[in-house]
């Protein structure tokens, strides 16, 4: 009697790539059933997705390749079957089917303003007469409680759902409004996953033309399981005029293309400054205005000037296009909810 190590044989098909998946045949989970007998001989049952389908002989043939190089393994038969799914088809179950357009806010790095964005941007769409809700789903750094002023916790209605706060026309609800402040959030990912179904089915969002989600830095699992419980209709992009900061945006549009999220363009804050005694631009981080457009492949949607109000109006619980409605802030945040909401056809 030999010995064939199975943790040997799942090591080397783990390097198996699928022909047209760009997945090893381990992390696809295509391993079905493997038996070995005493003698050494394996029989292995393999599962695919479609785009294998024309290169089964191929795949066959490494397998059986992969399993032979384990020690002690004589003979290997390969059974394969195709699924007719894609690798990397998303299943949709829409959480929110009372929502005509859910729109991801991302940024693929932190500190460019992105709640201070998504924040404004939803007062800006409420104030075009659009019935807006803004999610907080940046569940470690939650700060649209603070953009608002809103320091209650929710109230629970008759069907056990929890309400979202109404406030500057927008209807609200972020983890920062359960948490004691300075409270930090050490959740690992299904913790994280639990909190983002419940933000999406538990909450009484009622009749909404937009959701904004103000999505945390990166492209992980939050990312991830938005895009399989949210029929998004769109992706925005926010960036500061760098190219260090383009550089992880790539990283988020690219994410937000895998998953079939249109990306309805970029908005550029902290674009420049305007001189209070000359008004005149100053591009503080590029010294000129800079192409994001062109080095991201995408329209520019808004450019969003630095102003101290910004911070001010953050700090206290009054964004600018509340607070300052006639500042040249606000008109480009009217501006570029315009834009959106021409883009998304409601």
């Amino acid at each position: 009697m030999v010995k064939v190590s199975r943790i040997d044989i799942y090591e080397k098909l783990d390097k198996v790539i699928i022909p047209g998946a760009n997945v090893s045949l381990v992390k696809y989970k295509g391993i079905r059933g493997l038996e070995i007998d005493e003698d050494g001989n394996v029989d292995i049952k393999v599962e695919v997705p479609k785009q294998a389908e024309n290169n089964l002989k191929e795949l066959e043939e490494s397998v059986v390749k992969a399993i032979k190089s384990v020690e002690n393994v004589k003979e290997v038969k390969v059974n394969i079957s195709v699924n007719e799914k894609p690798y990397g088809t998303v299943e949709f179950k829409n959480l929110i089917p009372n929502v005509k357009f859910p729109i991801l806010i991302g940024s693929g790095k932190g500190g460019v303003g992105k709640s201070t964005v998504s924040s404004n941007l939803a007062i800006a769409m409420a104030k075009l007469g659009h019935k807006v809700g803004l999610l907080d789903a940046d569940f470690y750094g939650p700060s649209i409680a603070m953009m608002f002023g809103i320091k209650e916790e929710p109230v629970v209605n008759e069907k056990e759902k929890l309400v979202p706060f109404e406030k500057f026309g927008v209807k609200v609800m972020s983890l920062g409004f359960l948490l004691e402040e300075d409270t930090p959030v050490i959740w690992r990912g299904p913790l994280l996953m639990k909190a983002l179904t419940q933000f999406l089915e538990d909450v009484e969002w009622g009749e909404l033309d937009y959701l904004l989600i103000d999505l945390p830095p990166g492209t992980g699992d939050i990312q991830l399981s938005l895009a399989q419980n949210v029929k998004v209709k769109g992706a925005i992009a926010v960036t500061t005029p760098q190219d260090v900061a383009l550089l992880d945006v790539k990283k988020a549009v690219t994410m937000f293309e895998k998953l079939n999220i249109p990306v309805m363009g970029v908005i550029e804050n902290m674009s420049y400054f305007i001189c209070h005694n000359c008004g005149t631009k100053h591009f503080i981080f590029s010294g000129n205005e800079m192409d994001t457009g062109d080095k991201l492949g995408l329209p520019v949607l808004g450019r969003i000037p630095i102003d101290s109000a910004i911070r001010e109006g953050g700090d206290k619980g009054l964004p600018i296009v509340v607070g300052y409605p006639e500042s040249p802030v606000t008109k480009e945040f009217l501006e570029t909810a315009k834009i959106i909401a021409e883009k998304s056809g409601l």
